[in-house]
């Protein structure tokens, strides 16, 4: 991956489809297929379908659509992250999560959200942006933290941002690190939530690299890490780095973003990362 890859699409769409495939130190065989729902294996995704928002964007086209479009009904019905960044600040935020939790829970389902927000974000690349101060980005985790409350929530913390640490300074570096600590702190305070900090790609950095960093922010106090939010490798691929990463880091669990690998990665090319031809929907959430 470049240094532009971490941009990803997400910078383009207000939200991106995720299916995950839910993985522990992979000790028997990985499910594939449509969504199952495991009934009570300690695992927090257990018994949940992602939430599918009857108002998004896609689903809107779908039902627009003359003539209809199967391959829009089918985006429209992969469940949906909801991307939330500075654009929603500290004051405001909140309400948003409480929102989206209750609609999510009112359907007996659990909402996906994305924070995507820390300073120096995309080192001021395609993506840039996020909040000026540490103190500004704390204050809107303490926000998002509080609308949580008890609900059921399943968090994809920074995307890239520990994959696009080299590109800071050591002191930038350092409060990266000490801020999405904080993060894991504050978010984990709702013991329904389970909280996923981004861990990149299996060909972005090494997984002894990753896992390093992963121990420094506290991954442990975390429900544990999450792979492919930004990109299109095979999930076969990234169950193998994960799996070194688990290894490296207690057996920490692990997520796989599958909304749009289905046809691998896009042939190399400088903007492979934003938007490529060719993509599709990969396997289903399972847990």
């Amino acid at each position: 991956m470049s240094s532009a890859a971490g941009a990803a699409m997400r910078w383009i769409l207000p939200v991106l489809a995720v299916a995950v495939v839910a993985c522990a130190g992979l000790s028997g065989p990985r499910v594939a297929g449509p969504v199952t729902l495991l009934s009570d294996d300690g695992n927090p995704l257990a018994g949940h379908g992602f939430y599918v928002d009857p108002a998004s964007k896609a689903m809107i086209a779908a039902r627009n659509a003359n003539p209809p479009s199967a391959e829009l009904t089918a985006v429209a019905n992969t469940p949906q992250a909801y991307w939330l960044d500075q654009a929603f600040p500290a004051g405001a935020v909140a309400g948003t999560v409480s929102r989206i939790a209750g609609a999510a829970q009112a359907s007996g389902a659990m909402p996906v959200l994305a924070l995507y927000a820390i300073p120096h974000r995309d080192c001021g690349s395609y993506a840039a942006g996020g909040f000026a101060t540490a103190a500004g980005y704390r204050e809107w985790i303490d926000s998002i933290a509080s609308g949580l409350g008890a609900s059921p929530v399943a968090i994809i913390l920074e995307p890239d941002a520990l994959a696009m640490a080299d590109c800071l300074s050591g002191d930038q570096r350092q409060e990266r690190f000490d801020l999405i600590s904080y993060a894991v702190g504050a978010l984990t305070r709702d013991p329904a939530a389970a909280v996923y900090v981004d861990a990149g790609h299996s060909r972005w950095t090494s997984a002894d690299t990753m896992a390093a960093r992963l121990n420094q922010v506290g991954v442990q106090r975390a429900r544990g890490f999450s792979l492919n939010t930004t990109n299109y490798y095979s999930t076969d691929e990234e169950i193998g780095y994960g799996e070194a990463i688990s290894g490296l880091t207690n057996g920490a669990h692990y997520v796989i973003d599958t909304s749009r690998n289905g046809a691998g990665p896009a042939p190399e090319h400088p903007l492979s990362w934003c938007n490529p031809a060719g993509r599709a929907l990969g396997t289903p959430p399972t847990t």
